[in-house]
Order: structure tokens, then sequence, then C-alpha cells
């Protein structure tokens, strides 16, 4: 549509970025460094960039610094790395990345452990896209699929073939529990903050009644930020 008073297009490209590719890399891998494997610390920083980039025409994100993106998005993610290392590798080989958005955790997570078999779904087609072109540039698509879906539609007749589910920033315990119903009682992945005991105690009572326990809840940090957060592991009970 054009602007009468200007004679311009309202669709006008958005300004060009204040920082350059390049600045953008080594201030993000600076902040990683020590926090992810090395081999990873490249293409952690182009998935950032280029969320921060189609962030400007598309909403992705609030957070767009370097240091910022590094800290409060990868290496949070990447706070689940003990689950999939040592004892647990072999056992978390295929997940699903619950409402991904962005890709944060299931890329960041795929990047860094080159075993892992990712499944990225999201209800939002444009996030989908965008995280697809992502995935082609980085020549993953063998072991990372890009799926336009709700989670209620995709589980039920996908569910045997994903170890894990994975849940950062999609809301409280109960609502995910809400979504999962009967079509998933497997391991559950939750990166959580402050008001997670609330949220547990609120759910306790279908917890019991699904025979699930959380089997692990360890409490981490991230770098710069004095937040105590948690990371969860819903699991079903042992007999």
């Amino acid at each position: 549509m054009e602007n009468r008073a200007t004679g311009q297009s309202g669709h006008e490209p958005p300004p060009a970025d204040p920082l350059s590719r390049e600045e953008f890399h080594s201030r993000c891998r600076a902040a990683l460094e020590g926090w992810a494997p090395d081999y990873s610390l490249g293409p952690l920083s182009e998935h950032a960039w280029r969320v921060r980039d189609r962030n400007r025409t598309m909403n992705l994100t609030r957070i767009v610094e370097p240091e910022e993106m590094a800290r409060k998005h990868i290496i949070d993610s990447l706070a689940a790395l003990p689950l999939f290392q040592g004892a647990g590798e072999g056992v978390f080989e295929h997940v699903l990345d619950l409402g991904t958005g962005a890709g944060f955790p299931g890329l960041s997570l795929a990047l860094a452990l080159p075993h892992l078999q990712v499944t990225l779904l999201d209800s939002t087609r444009k996030k989908v896209d965008f995280l697809q072109s992502v995935v082609d540039d980085f020549g993953i698509g063998s072991r990372v699929r890009c799926v336009w879906s709700r989670f209620e539609d995709h589980i039920r007749p996908n569910r045997r073939r994903y170890d894990a589910v994975l849940a950062r920033a999609v809301g409280p315990v109960e609502r995910i529990l809400g979504w999962t119903t009967n079509r998933w009682f497997g391991p559950t992945i939750l990166w959580k903050g402050p008001a997670v005991d609330d949220e547990l105690k609120a759910v306790s009572g279908l917890l019991w009644k699904r025979e699930m326990m959380v089997a692990v809840d360890e409490a981490y940090s991230v770098p710069g930020d004095d937040t105590v957060r948690r990371l969860l592991l819903l699991d079903t009970r042992k007999s």
C-alpha cells in the first residue's frame, strides 16, 4: 500500500542492521566459550545471527544482542547437555521440541550434539519455514526435521518415534500436561523458572494419576543472571 503523503510504499525494507555479521559472530562466540563444544560455536552463533536478522521482519524474540542471545537462549538451551551426554547418550536419540519458535532449545542441542535427531515442531508456518531454511543451509536435514503442526495432532501417530519431548518457554506445567493428555506419557524435559514449585504443586494429582514423577530436578543458572532456573525431567514411575 502506498502512503499518499510521501508516495512511498507501506512495506519498506527494515533499516540496515547497525551490527555486522562478523562483529555479531565474534561477540556471540566469545560469550559461548566454555559453555558449548568448540566445534559448535560457529553454527550456534550463525543460528543466533539468522534469528536476529529475521527478527527485523518476523516476531521471533525480544532478545537480539549477541551476548544476551548467547546467555539467555543458547546457554540456557544447553543446560540440558548433561542429560544427553554420558549415560544419556543412546537413551535420548530422537527428541521432539514442542513449540520450538526460533529453534531454542532443539536446534541448539542438535548443533552441540552430532548424534542427536531432533524434530522442531511449531504451529506457526512462518517460523517452521525459517527454521527449514537454516537446517537446509547447515546441511543437517538428515537428522533435523522441521514440522508445521500442533503438538496434539502430531504426537498421536508419531509418539513411538520419540525418546523425549522438550518444552522450553511454552507455558506452565499444567498447560503442557493438558496438551499431552493420553497421547504422551514418556520423558518430558522442561526448562523452568523460580515459579516451578507452585506449578508442580498444582499438577501433583495429575502426575500421580498418570503414574509420572519428577525424575530429575537440577538447579542451574546462566552467566550474568542471578535467577535460579530449574531443569526438570518428568518420566513414568518405575515399578
